[in-house]
């Protein structure tokens, strides 16, 4: 059986019609004297996106992405992580940056089959295997057993949905289309 995997991003923001930019994180506070921040990550990807060298971005007041260059990256734990960015080398040029939201090109060449982005999933109109409209993809929650979609019906109730292969038929991005499997009680 084959597990699926999403990406813990879970906003993107349109620039223009090419760039599509995914919350990685927020920048919470310095940590030490030489230009570091910590960060609360909110990404799967950690390894690709806070790779030296990789390009991260902050918003300022006017919604313009500010690039930054990640020099260092290190991890205190599972969503806490440290990181400096080139050219931000003491606690004077980072000031700027902290309680920021921190962003990255959206890249879907980084996953795999069967992978995707929370961004992706949501808004999907789901249908069950006869092909009846069910909702809509509203959320996505993460529970410490697993991944699962919050499924908002017209008549404004909801229903949660295990993101796994046993329940997840199809995800048709294009058709912005998920068939699920039912089992009693799921839905009601």
């Amino acid at each position: 059986m084959m597990k699926r995997k999403v990406n813990k991003s879970p906003s993107f923001f349109i620039i223009n019609s090419m760039e599509k930019y995914l919350k990685v994180g927020k920048i919470l506070k310095a940590q030490g004297l030489k230009g570091e921040v910590k960060v609360y990550s909110t990404t799967s990807f950690k390894d690709i996106r806070y790779k030296k060298g990789s390009h991260l971005f902050i918003k300022d007041k006017n919604g313009n992405y500010i690039d930054l260059v990640v020099n260092t990256f290190y991890s205190k734990g599972e969503n806490l992580d440290v990181i400096s960015f080139m050219d931000h080398d003491t606690i004077e040029s980072i000031e700027p940056l902290l309680n920021h939201e921190l962003f990255a090109l959206k890249d879907d060449s980084i996953l795999f089959d069967n992978e995707y982005f929370y961004d992706d999933l949501l808004n999907l109109t789901v249908f069950d295997e006869d092909n009846n409209e069910l909702g809509v993809v509203s959320s996505i929650e993460e529970f410490p057993s697993q991944i699962t979609l919050k499924v908002s019906k017209k008549d404004k109730h909801f229903f949660y949905v295990p993101f796994n292969d046993f329940f997840i038929k199809d995800v048709n991005l294009e058709d912005k289309k998920l068939i699920i499997h039912i089992i009693e009680g799921l839905i009601e």
